[in-house]
């Protein structure tokens, strides 16, 4: 017994000693996950962390205390409608992060600012202003979204990455915190070369996936700006959203109450609330069977949230032309520009921003009332 548990012991340390060389050796030539500024998770697939969802619940250990945040929250025309770096610009007294989630509805984008407060200090909350995108598709039920042949039920993407790594565990009432937020710094340049490997071997398979499956569409800017929607792509993008909403028009009230949930806890620690309603191309809004449900839903919402301290609510529907967006509800990146000013100049009324840095721009401000 004492010659196996020796031998046991020898393995171990030799198994450590080759992480410990693997971990050196990705930190030397890989070099840090983090980058300096704000964080943009449409930057995810050029970083080790590949995607959006593992780039968040990973890379918000890069978070920096110090000043005053905005952090902006959504689906991915949040990411393609406010890029962080034109944002920025205009808040230069501000850290801006775009930690927007393509795909998400309200349960995944509330879990994505309860993974950034609980990381940060009283003050920092006090600093930190969250910009919400809504808009219909951000409302799907939990069942019909999150019920896929990929993943356990109920599982969003960020659940996903909550257990990949062993930082959470599943239990009966939900994931359960093993590594304290405090420690996630560490924890991830421990898991260093995991996420390099993962990182090489997708581009060694990529050539092979692509000939399997096809090459994933992309498009340039010009090709975006130039684009314009047919028929035929309407008729589709009608039709898939009829079938992620599981409904021929009706809109459950279940997201709508998450996200006043989150608005009341974000706003009980001190942080402030930019709600913005992102528009959508005209013909969408008309055509779709979902908008007026969806407005009625925001009626009550607002409502409900007039005369808040720290709340602000943002409409943009006057920037719905359709020549302006690339598909259903995508804007072209040749208008995101006046959709950074529009929003920055709502930030600085309700944002922890120094008055001499406060911008002006035209547009709906509504702040504290529907």
């Amino acid at each position: 017994m004492r010659a196996i548990l020796k031998q046991g012991l020898f393995l171990l340390i030799a198994l450590a000693g080759i992480y410990a060389v693997l971990l050196a050796a990705s930190h030397l030539f890989v070099g840090a996950a983090y980058r300096e500024g704000g964080l943009d998770s449409s930057l995810a697939a050029n970083t080790i962390f590949m995607t959006d969802p593992k780039y968040v619940f990973l890379n918000r250990a890069a978070l920096k205390p110090g000043m005053p945040r905005i952090v902006f929250v959504g689906a991915s025309n949040t990411a393609v409608g406010f890029k962080q770096r034109e944002v920025q610009a205009l808040l230069p007294d501000a850290e801006v992060d775009n930690l927007a989630v393509g795909g998400s509805n309200m349960t995944q984008i509330a879990q994505i600012v309860d993974l950034v407060q609980e990381l940060q200090s009283a003050a920092a909350r006090r600093r930190t202003t969250f910009v919400i995108g809504m808009w219909y598709g951000t409302f799907v039920q939990d069942r019909f979204r999150w019920n896929t042949p990929d993943r356990r039920a109920g599982d969003t993407d960020i659940d996903i990455e909550r257990y990949r790594y062993g930082f959470y565990r599943r239990t009966e009432h939900g994931p359960q915190q093993v590594l304290p937020a405090a420690d996630l710094p560490l924890g991830v340049a421990l898991i260093h070369p995991y996420l390099v490997f993962d990182q090489l071997s997708r581009r060694a398979s990529q050539a092979l996936r692509e000939r399997l499956f096809g090459r994933a569409a992309s498009r340039t800017d010009a090709e975006r700006d130039s684009s314009v929607v047919s028929a035929k792509e309407k008729e589709t993008a009608l039709r898939y959203w009829r079938e992620q909403m599981h409904s021929d028009g009706a809109i459950a009230g279940e997201q709508f109450l998450v996200l006043s949930n989150m608005i009341d806890r974000i706003l009980s620690q001190g942080s402030k609330v930019v709600l913005v309603d992102l528009p959508i191309p005209h013909w969408h809004a008309q055509r779709s069977p979902f908008y007026q449900e969806y407005l009625g839903h925001r009626k009550v919402l607002l409502s409900e949230l007039a005369g808040r301290d720290g709340f602000a609510y943002l409409e943009m529907m006057d920037l719905s032309d359709d020549l302006e967006f690339s598909d259903e509800v995508h804007p072209k990146p040749r208008v995101t520009r006046q959709w950074a000013a529009r929003v920055a100049a709502l930030i600085t009324t309700v944002g922890d921003i120094p008055p001499e840095s406060r911008i002006s721009t035209g547009g709906t401000l509504i702040a504290g009332q529907p």
